[in-house]
Order: C-alpha cells, then structure tokens, then sequence
C-alpha cells in the first residue's frame, strides 16, 4: 500500500490544513515524550490519515533524535504496511547520515540505488539537503555507496548534480570515487575527477596519494611517479611503481637504488617490491639478479630457502600477483625436477596469463590442463574464456570453449554471448549453430542477441526450419528474441504460406508484451493471404486499440489486403 491519498477539495483544505498540522505536533510530541509511543499511536488510525507530506512533517519534527525517527520510520512501514515515498526515504537517510547512524540506513540506500535512476535519485537528495551544510554527509553517503557497488558512472554523475547544486563532497567520499575509477582502469577519468575535487578544495590525504600513485602507475607515467618522490612524496606504492617500471625495462641499477631509497626512508620493501626485480630479471634473462633477488627474498623470509619444496604456494603467490615470468622459471624448474604440481597452481597460473592477455601462453597451458585432466575453477575458465573472446581466437577459441564445457564447465551468459557474437561478426555460422545447440541443450541461455543474429541469418538464407527451430528451443527455456528479429521471423513464415506458426509465434510475442505495428501488420496481411479474414479483422482492432496504427501510406497498403 503506497502512502498516496486523494486530494481534498479546495473550499475543505485550509480546515484540512489545521487538522493535519494538529495531527503532525500531537504525533511528533507522543514519539519524542513518551517511551510507550507505539500503543499510544494504535488509536490514531494512522493508515487513513498519514500522507507523504505529513509523514515528512513528523520526519522532520522529530529528527532532532534521530534513532526515534528511525523507529518511526520502519514502524510505518511494518506495522501500518505503508510504503514511504522517494522523498521520506531520502529524507531519513539524511537524518540518520548526519548523525552517524550509516549502518541501519544502507539496506535503504542500496534498494534506492536498485529502483531508482541516478537523476532521479539525485534531485530527491538535493531537495533533501537544501538548506543544510553545504558539506552534506548524506550526500557523500551516496557517492561511497555508488562506488563500493563499481557504479562509477553513475558516481561520477551524483558528484557533478552535487556539485552543480553547491554541495562539497567529503574526501572519503572522494577517495572512494577515485578507487572505483582506478580498479576499472577508468584513467582518463580519474585524473578529470582528481582535478575537481582538488579545484572544489578537498585536500588529499594518505589515502588519495596512495590511490594517485596506483593511477601513475597504470598511466605508465614513470616521469611523473619520480617526481613525486624527489619532491619527497612517497609511500610503498609510489615506490612499487618506479622499481616495476624500472625492471620491465631492465633498469636493475635504478630499481635497485630506489629500492636502498625505500630503506632509507622508514619504508619495508614487501613481497609485491621484490617479486617486480625478480620477474624484471626473468624476462631480461639476468641469472645474476634472479640469484640476489631470491637470496634477499630468502634471507627476509619472504621465500623459503628451497622454494621448490613448497613451489605450489610460490607459483601460486606470484601468478597471483601476475608476475608471470617468474612464476613460469619457478614451474619450468618444477617440471624439470618431475615435482607433481597441485590444479590449483594451474589455474592460478591459467587465470593470470588470461588477465595478462598472454594469449599463445595461455592456450599452450590449457593444452597441457586438458591433457592432465587437471581440474580448475570455473573463475579461471571465465578468464580464459573473454581472453579468447578479447583477442579474436575464434577458431582455436571454439574447440577449447567445446572442450570446457565437456569437462564440465558453464559459461556465463556474457562470456559466452561475447565468444558467440565473435563468432557471428567472422560469418562462421556453422559454429555459432553448433554451439548454440550445445549451450541450449544444456539449458544455459547466451544473451538474446547472440541467437537473434543466427536467426535472422536462417531468415535471409531461407533456412525456415531452421529459424523456428531454434526459437522453439528458446521457448523451453523462456527466452525471447527482440522485436525487429521477431518480424523478420513471422515475415519469413507469411513468405512461406505457414499461417498457424505466424499465429503462433505472434501470441508467444504479445505475451512477452513485444510487438509493434510492424508485427500487426506482417500477421494481419498473413491472415488475409490465408483467408482467415474473420481472424484479421479482429487482430486489426486489437492494433487500433492499442495505438499501433501505422502511418498513412503503410495503413492503406494493410486495408486492401482485405479486399484481395
């Protein structure tokens, strides 16, 4: 029950007025004096009295006890069955926010964040907070909340409707942006919102450099990242970023000065700092390096003093941090030694060459996987598989997806649907057919488009059998093409003088609420062709009905059908 009701008629609202502003003061009075408010409030019939408006009145009148308010809140909601508008939601989040009650009002949010668009949800929160702090707490609520979900889209635009509004957001409200924006690689953004927030006078702190540093570091910017440090702006990060670079390109002298500089400033070079040397040297081929670095390693009991007598966990630990090169000296020397390896250091090492996007690398390790009958997880399959996908391996992409799912594996819908479209834009569509079959046989279900493009192929090759075939699978499992596929198949059956699959496919189509004039026209003119004029007549009026009256020229044409 939604808290809606009717408006009152003019000449009774200004005694409606004085009731309802009675009511709102003897209710905010009860909730805030007596501890007993909820029986008190059982006599009020509050189910058939309390309306957005005065529900925000009581709201606002009792927020200077915000956990009262709360209670009140979900009393409302649980107890009277009504449920609160944008507005009360928003405004109770305020309420609680401000006074750092977060916790109880994120369940709130998050639905919010579901139901509603991110304008929407914008001006509700800006009408919520006018007239407030120009700091406002709730709105950087907000922004942290769109980020911790990886909705940096719609992060980025709640900041530009706050600060358009005159609203400043909190620095942890900004870090966190910042964060979301460096994990999806969004680098070009990040510096654009990096200056605004700096221009709105939010002052970074550790954190914001720490994120700065990551960002220098995937922009490949190493001039830049170097210049932090002599200006005496540092941290672990920074530092990791300027060995990194420097051991990919073979820099040892300079990675090992930074290192001493590290040292130097109070900072304990990690695991993360010594693997960059060490993968640096693999890839360079230095034996020199690779022996100094893995005795300091072993010295700081960052690796055993035999790693190969716990080289899973060593494999493991690097591919996890895709050094790669390392992790593979580290597997080759294992292989040599005949040392049996666990599944899981091949899927650690699989996932990290797929996100490396190692392609031959990668494949060449799968060969050996399927080979073994080693079994991995389905996470490092998904990897492998948008690998494929990524770098237009499509035949031999083919053959290992076939092979994975043999073995077991279920491919997501859109790592699946990627590989199929890939394979639909390279026209080979004796494989989308063959593994469309063998995903819909075993109930998964690719996005729509995948199967609307091999569809719409069957249509224009006249392959009909084969178009409606593959729609009847697709109806056992519920699924449905769009509405454009949709009329070039009943077009199709119309060519074809197969009337009743036309009916047919149609109700299935207006009953998933996909049909437009288009698909009125195609089946009323079928219908006609097929004498069924009794049929057509009646689908005509549904159409009129419904608003789906073609234009003028195309009208016409569908009216002497009925006079053939």
């Amino acid at each position: 029950m939604s808290l809606y009701r009717a408006n009152p008629t003019t000449s009774m609202k200004w005694r409606i007025q004085i009731r309802q502003n009675q009511l709102v003061f003897q209710i905010s009075s009860i909730i805030l004096q007596r501890h007993n408010w909820v029986s008190l409030l059982q006599n009020f019939n509050l189910s058939t009295k309390l309306t957005p408006p005065l529900f925000n009145q009581i709201l606002h009148k009792t927020q200077t006890n915000p956990q009262i308010s709360l209670r009140f809140f979900n009393w409302v909601q649980t107890n009277l069955k009504l449920k609160p508008d944008l507005k009360s939601q928003c405004h109770i989040i305020n309420i609680c926010v401000n006074s750092g009650l977060t916790l109880p009002v994120r369940p709130i949010m998050d639905s919010l964040v579901k139901t509603h668009h991110v304008s929407v949800l914008g001006e509700a929160m800006v009408d919520s907070c006018r007239g407030k702090s120009l700091k406002s707490d709730a709105f950087s609520f907000v922004l942290e909340c769109y980020s911790h979900k990886g909705l940096f889209m719609e992060s980025l635009e709640m900041f530009r409707k706050m600060r358009g509004n005159g609203f400043i957001a909190s620095g942890t409200a900004c870090n966190a942006i910042l964060d979301v924006l460096q994990r999806e690689n969004e680098i070009k953004l990040a510096w654009c919102f990096y200056c605004a927030m700096i221009k709105d006078g939010v002052l970074p702190d550790k954190l914001t450099w720490s994120l700065i540093a990551q960002i220098l570091c995937k922009d490949g910017n190493f001039e830049r990242i170097v210049k932090f440090l002599d200006m005496g702006v540092y941290n672990s990060v920074l530092y990791n970023g300027v060995i990194d670079c420097c051991s990919k390109r073979g820099d040892f002298e300079a990675a090992f000065e930074r290192l001493n500089q590290m040292c130097e400033r109070k900072l304990d070079p990690g695991f993360s700092t010594y693997s960059a040397i060490l993968d640096g040297a693999c890839k360079h081929g230095n034996e020199e390096v690779i022996e100094r670095v893995m005795d300091i390693m072993a010295e700081k009991g960052l690796l055993p003093k035999c790693p190969l007598s716990q080289c899973d966990s060593v494999i493991q630990k690097f591919s996890d941090l895709c050094k790669m090169n390392v992790a593979k000296m580290f597997f080759r020397r294992a292989c040599d030694e005949k040392i049996g390896l666990q599944d899981a250091t091949y899927g650690c090492m699989l996932k990290a060459l797929s996100k490396e996007a190692r392609v031959k690398e990668a494949i060449g390790l799968y060969s050996l996987i399927s080979e073994k009958g080693i079994r991995v997880k389905d996470s490092t399959y998904h990897a492998f598989l948008d690998l494929l996908s990524e770098e237009d391996q499509y035949e031999e992409g083919y053959e290992i997806l076939g092979d994975m799912m043999r073995r077991g594996f279920r491919p997501g819908t859109v790592g699946l649907s990627k590989f199929i479209l890939l394979l639909s834009r390279k026209r080979r569509w004796r494989e989308v057919e063959d593994l469309l079959d063998l995903v819909l046989e075993k109930g998964l279900l690719p996005d729509s488009l995948c199967c609307c493009s091999l569809v719409e192929h069957y249509c224009s090759r006249r392959q009909i059998d084969k178009a409606v075939a593959l729609h009847n699978k697709m109806e056992k499992l519920q699924a449905s093409l769009d509405v454009a596929t949709y009329n070039i198949l009943i077009d199709g059956l119309v060519k074809n003088g197969r009337i009743e699959e036309v009916v047919r496919v149609f109700d299935y189509m207006e009953g998933l609420k996909l049909v437009n004039s288009e698909s009125f026209t195609i089946t009323i003119r079928g219908l006609c062709r097929a004498k069924e004029m009794r049929k057509a007549m009646k689908l005509h009026d549904e159409m009129l009905d419904m608003g789906l009256k073609p234009d003028k020229a195309a009208y016409k044409r569908l009216i002497l059908e009925f006079n053939r």
